[in-house]
């Protein structure tokens, strides 16, 4: 395993898990539990992950997704990894930003087939180099 990683958490399959598995070479898709957290935190205390990328779903299952960001947030390495939430809906994107305010909200409006996924992703291969 590499010394960096970007960890897609998500309730089910969806649009995003496909478009970040053809951009980067390891991506470890998870759902987000109390295990994945106690495997995440682990990995990261140990070094055997030095740097992460944390894109978490939070389509469907927002207050399952929210208790999971609170255990994240209160990890001391994790609640520094770069965040990005993506799935959610134009009006609850402030909600989340307000709660989550070093996260990176991505927000689809319009078309699916017309989002510019490749400049999010070039974003999330920039912090997982390690520029953030």
């Amino acid at each position: 395993m590499s010394t960096a990683m970007l960890y897609y958490l998500a309730w089910q399959e969806d649009d995003w898990l496909d478009e970040v598995l053809d951009r980067f070479p390891e991506v470890n898709a998870l759902v987000p539990s109390v295990k994945t957290f106690e495997m995440l935190a682990e990995q990261r205390k140990s070094g055997e992950v030095k740097r992460a990328v944390l894109v978490l779903n939070a389509a469907g299952e927002q207050d399952r997704t929210r208790e999971f960001l609170q255990l994240c947030m209160a990890d001391p390495q994790m609640s520094v990894d770069p965040l990005y939430i993506v799935g959610l809906k134009p009006e609850e994107e402030e909600a989340w930003q307000e709660a989550y305010p070093n996260a990176k909200i991505i927000v689809i409006t319009g078309f699916a087939v017309e989002f510019d996924y490749d400049a999010v992703l070039a974003r999330m291969e920039i912090d997982l180099e390690g520029a953030h």
